[in-house]
């Protein structure tokens, strides 16, 4: 018993280390491509824009946008949601479609046209909660409709309060950021 154990033991632990380790190693430069834009600024010296937000009740928090990365703006009386293409000393670009020419084209924006940043960020059960709350509320009224054959004013209480708190949270994990005087663009340099 205690022989067969062992015996499966060296059996999982050799084709373990068999297949343990990559046929093909990655340069340094793939691995920092491969994790992401802020790793593959560090390559070299490139602009990235920043977004410095100074809450009254929250202090300062800097957002970093690389080029590559999504940025979901409002300018101009529209909204985008695109790649960064291009960041100069007062501009950004990103590329739009074009289905005249069927091509992506770069569209300039400078830092004074841009109203609101949305963020979206990943809070863990927090931005899962924005969801789950209001469908659970609506669940919660529909069996409730449909056990008791009927509508009763007990049970809006607890589906106003999933429903309120899914909303809340929603609004937490995906803040607009307007800009102002306290919540500016800027451009800034890796090196």
């Amino acid at each position: 018993m205690i022989f067969r154990s062992y015996l499966v033991l060296v059996c999982l632990f050799v084709v373990s280390a068999v297949y343990a380790q990559p046929q093909d190693t990655l340069t340094t430069e793939q691995l920092l491509q491969r994790k992401g834009t802020a790793y593959a600024a560090l390559l070299r010296p490139s602009r990235y824009l920043a977004l410095d937000v100074n809450h009254t009740l929250g202090g300062f928090h800097r957002y970093r946008y690389f080029i590559g990365d999504d940025l979901h703006f409002k300018a101009r009386g529209e909204k985008y949601n695109e790649q960064l293409y291009d960041v100069t000393d007062s501009t950004f670009s990103i590329l739009m479609a074009n289905e005249v020419m069927n091509r992506d084209e770069p569209v300039t924006f400078r830092f004074d046209e841009v109203k609101t940043i949305m963020l979206h960020r990943r809070i863990p059960f927090v931005t899962a909660a924005g969801t789950l709350f209001p469908i659970a509320g609506g669940v919660y009224l529909l069996a409730d409709v449909v056990n008791n054959r009927g509508f009763y004013s007990n049970t809006l209480p607890v589906v106003g309060t999933l429903v309120l708190s899914g909303i809340l949270f929603h609004l937490i994990s995906n803040p607009h950021i307007r800009i102002n005087k306290n919540h500016r663009l800027k451009v800034l340099q890796t090196y």
